[in-house]
This record gives structure tokens, sequence and C-alpha cells, in this order.
């Protein structure tokens, strides 16, 4: 995280370590069951049990055999202890490191969003809609045509000048059709690791430009799979495009922050273009048409 001024700490800290199942009350004891504010099934490789708790500006996640994080929002620091081997490395990665990072990241007004997004002649253009909408097909089509990707799956969302989209990794999960469709040429990326049949690859070590961090946001695009050829874009209002980000969108969002993401998506959706993107099966006339809406916005 970037510094705060005047001072060579970071703003915000995530500590992760490996802890035994018997170590983990001593190092992160629960408050009271008065602070318990949910308890539920988490539908992982396997079923585990986990539980919220609340004291103030500190929430603890409890994961029954599993782990257990410690959020102090105060202090911009996460702790978490990850003991077992029963939950996959893909979920332990969600759970324990993107879970807590979103929280905090959320305290400083830097808010994720379930999207993709990419570079179109230096404007960010994201994409969102339900699972299996295309998302990520949408990213790594226009990278092929040269246009770098800013995140295939989790977009982060914060207000300056004006508005910018960003992400903190390079490193994008990609799926054995997708990788065959848009990563023939192997030696573009290197791939970091193989988990649950799922390919992680490092783009930002690669000779082309596949990857940004940061990019000003112009257009949020709600994504629809049709199943024709051509791509057809419209306008639409605010309302519409919203009314597919919630209450997804702000689930588990820790309470005092909650508010303010609400008010930040609805404000930025007022100030941005808002696009409905009936998603083609052919690609170059869909990154054609994204070429298209880049130029006049």
């Amino acid at each position: 995280m970037t510094p705060g001024k005047g001072s060579h700490e970071p703003e915000l800290s995530l500590e992760i370590s490996g802890a035994d199942i018997g170590e983990i009350e001593k190092l992160m004891p629960l408050p009271g069951s008065e602070y318990k504010i949910e308890s539920r099934i988490m539908e992982v490789n396997e079923n585990f049990d986990f539980t919220i708790y609340i004291n103030g500006s500190r929430q603890w996640i409890d994961y029954a055999g599993a782990g257990r994080i410690m959020i102090d929002f105060s202090k911009g620091s996460a702790v978490s202890l990850m003991c077992g081997s029963a939950m996959l490395p893909t979920y332990q990665k969600y759970l324990f490191v993107d879970h807590p990072l979103d929280k905090l990241l959320t305290s400083r007004g830097i808010f994720p969003m379930h999207a993709s997004c990419a570079s179109v002649r230096g404007k960010g253009i994201a994409f969102t809609g339900d699972s299996g909408a295309g998302k990520s097909t949408a990213a790594f089509a226009l990278m092929q045509k040269g246009m770098p990707i800013i995140t295939d799956e989790k977009l982060y969302l914060f207000k300056n000048a004006g508005y910018s989209a960003g992400s903190i990794s390079d490193i994008i999960k990609v799926r054995y059709d997708a990788l065959s469709r848009f990563f023939v040429a192997k030696d573009e990326c290197h791939e970091y690791a193989v988990i649950a049949e799922e390919h992680y690859l490092k783009l930002g070590d690669t000779k082309k430009s596949l990857w940004k961090n940061r990019v000003p946001l112009k257009a949020l695009c709600l994504l629809e799979l049709t199943g024709e050829p051509q791509t057809e874009i419209t306008a639409i209002t605010p309302t519409k495009l919203v009314g597919g980000l919630f209450p997804v969108t702000i689930t588990g969002v820790h309470p005092q922050y909650r508010a303010a993401k609400f008010d930040f998506i609805m404000e930025m959706v007022e100030n941005i273009e808002c696009r409905l993107v009936k998603f083609g099966t052919d690609m170059a006339d869909f990154t054609a048409k994204i070429e298209e809406l880049a130029e006049t916005i």
C-alpha cells in the first residue's frame, strides 16, 4: 500500500501465518458470544462452519478447522491464521488473503467490485454481470488485441480527480478453455501455478504490455450473453445497471462501511458512462465495437 504522508510505515498491513489447530485459541482468542453477529456454513471444497464477531473497530472471522482472521480497522491491520490442509489453496487465498484485504481497502475508500477491466485507448472500460456472463472473456479478447488488462475478476475503484480503476496483482486466473483460446503463444506470460485445474498467469513480466495496474474509469458495461455473432452496445440508465450490482456488491461489507460503499457506487454510476453490452460470439466484432465506444466517451 501507499505509505502514509510523512511516514515510512505502510498505511495498511496484512500478516498471514500458519498455525496448528490447537494454537489458534491461544494466538487469536475470540471475544464473548455477545459479540457474535452471524454463523453460517461456507461451501467450498468442503463445508466449513464460520462465525463472525464484531467488537468496536475489530472483527473476527472463524472458519472452524481451517483458520481464523482478525481485522482491526482503527489500525488498518489484519492477521490471518491458517491451519490444516482440508481447504484447497484457491479458497485459502480468497478467504484468508483477498477477503481481509478487501475489508481493509474498503475502510480507506477503495472499493472492490466483481468486474473485469481493460485499458482501451487509455480509458478504463469495465465489465460486470452475472456469473458466466463473460467478464473474463471480454477482458481477454481485448488484451489479445493489444489493450492492456487491468483485472479479469476483481476491480478496485476509488475517487480522485475522477474515478480510477485498479488491481493489486498482475496474476490472473485462467481456465484451460480460455488458455487455449486467448493465450496461444505460451511464451507470452509466465505460468505462476496450476491449482485445481486453473492456470495462474503472471502478466507483469511479459515483453508485451499485457497489464496495467491503474486506469481512469470511463465506462461500466453490463454484459449479457446472446449466442448471436454480433455484439450490440446501448446506453442504459444507472438505475438499470445498479440493479445487477446489489445486494451482492455490499454483502459482507463491515456495517460501518456499508453505506459508504453504497453511496460511492451510486455516485460513480451517475458520473461515468453506463452501457448494456449484448455480448456476441465474434470476438473481432466485439473488440471493434468496444474501441468505437472508447472513442466516443
